[in-house]
């Protein structure tokens, strides 16, 4: 009767530590089709969109690797240099879905950017390649002369939070706005997965909380009080860890519906226009 019983744990233990094992392969193998979702878009479906966006022009850049770029940036119709913009999106959609909050930016220039793998954007996403690819998009942009490069002002959304305070890290920046933020990539995750050593397994750990401990401009956090995908309390978390003053916007909004909200574009519009 012991003997089975020894088998039967034996086999128990077995089961539930292949079962375990399982697991922490599936999000090391499986973490960028978990992390990142590439929305490619043909060249037909891009002249589609900017026929319908006559105040945008498209961008592309040629990056170090010899990777291609893309984006939209709108035109800067007035005789003066303008505050630029540089919104990173999150890890669903490509920007051509900004265009429709253009209105708010017409005292700037926006610069939309696809991360690779989304719209035109050759490659495939990665922390490495979406922080360099920030890095190299800022300086080129910084050259452009219909822009005032002493504005120059990030945006983040979601997982381009991480993008937005890591080249607020390197670069000069006037501000740095960020929808719906997060302070690691690892202490998000693990939050969803408490039984599995994410510090172990990550390969794209975006460590805003680090980031920001060297960074002295301003931050806005816009925040989702209904946010299930990043609790409100990751925001609060790099809110601490920034090193220079912010300031913070909360609705009652979920992680999608933010970005719909009157009162966060006009709060985005009134940070920008700021002098």
């Amino acid at each position: 009767m012991k003997r089975i019983i020894l088998n039967s744990f034996k086999i128990l233990t077995i089961s539930v530590l292949v079962i375990y094992l399982s697991v922490c392969g599936f999000l090391y193998f499986g973490q960028e089709s978990l992390l990142f979702h590439p929305s490619p878009k043909s060249l037909t479906e891009v002249m589609q969109i900017m026929q319908a966006n006559p105040q945008f022009d498209t961008i592309n850049f040629t990056m170090k690797d010899q990777i291609n770029i893309s984006g939209y940036i709108s035109k800067n119709r007035s005789q003066t240099k303008l505050p630029l913009v540089i919104y990173f999106e999150g890890n669903t959609e490509e920007v051509s879905h900004l265009m429709d909050k253009h209105k708010y930016f017409e005292n700037s220039v926006i610069a939309l950017i696809n991360y690779r793998g989304f719209g035109l954007s050759e490659g495939k996403p990665s922390e490495k390649t979406m922080f360099s690819d920030a890095v190299e998009v800022y300086d080129k942009l910084k050259r452009r002369s219909d822009i005032d490069s002493n504005r120059i002002i990030v945006i983040g959304r979601s997982i381009g939070t991480g993008v937005a305070t890591y080249l607020s890290s390197q670069r000069r920046v006037a501000e740095t706005i960020l929808i719906t933020p997060y302070d690691s990539m690892i202490d998000l995750a693990q939050e969803k997965y408490p039984f599995v050593p994410i510090f172990m397994i990550i390969k794209h750990p975006f460590e805003s909380n680090k980031y920001a401990q060297s960074i002295t401009n301003n931050m806005l956090a816009l925040i989702a009080k209904n946010d299930v995908v990043i609790p409100t309390k990751h925001a609060w978390n790099l809110m601490r860890a920034w090193n220079g003053q912010t300031s913070y916007l909360e609705v009652d909004e979920d992680h999608s519906s933010i970005m719909d909200n009157e009162l966060v574009w006009k709060k985005i519009e009134e940070n920008i226009n700021k002098k």
